[in-house]
């Protein structure tokens, strides 16, 4: 089954988006690589990327998550990959959540280490977040360590070094 709708790449920076800053001497933004990773990983076109932001998700407040959700509002595409990092991904796709066209399906990913660095979870993220988002009903979800989770049914386990599903409450 080929899917031909354009995938859309919206990045908001996170540990997925840093590289060493030799001038700063830390890990740091320079410029979005979404487009060169969705080459490198030949992602079949159509396709776009776009900057939103590039911030550490620790640094993300109320208002670049409703920059994001604002974004996604005024996207006219329905199969939406947002690169974003892992500490405040959930809260932000619970956001976005609530603002999505509903034909809109707007999946989530990030890497624990970034993809400049050796070891990195990245590319596998990227290229799972870009099946998933084809696939997928329409929705929010986040697509991490090889699993799938509903927007407002993820977590980070900071401890593991993975997402996983969030326990229901009790009503």
């Amino acid at each position: 089954m080929a899917i031909n709708e354009p995938l859309v790449f919206l990045s908001c920076g996170g540990t997925i988006e840093k590289i060493y800053l030799p001038e700063a001497g830390r890990l740091g933004f320079d410029r979005s690589r979404v487009a060169d990773w969705a080459e490198r990983c030949r992602i079949a076109a159509p396709w776009r990327a776009e900057t939103v932001m590039l911030i550490d998700s620790l640094e993300m407040v109320d208002h670049d998550r409703q920059q994001l959700a604002q974004k996604i509002s005024q996207t006219p595409e329905s199969k939406i990959v947002v690169l974003h990092g892992t500490d405040t991904m959930a809260e932000s796709a619970r956001t976005t959540m609530l603002h999505r066209k509903e034909h809109q399906t707007i999946v989530f990913t990030g890497a624990m280490i970034p993809a400049s660095l050796e070891q990195s979870d990245a590319l596998f993220n990227f290229g799972f977040a870009c099946a998933a988002v084809q696939f997928l009903q329409a929705g929010t979800y986040i697509a991490m360590n090889g699993k799938i989770f509903p927007a407002d049914r993820a977590q980070k386990n900071t401890a593991a070094g993975r997402f996983e599903e969030r326990p229901e409450t009790p009503a």
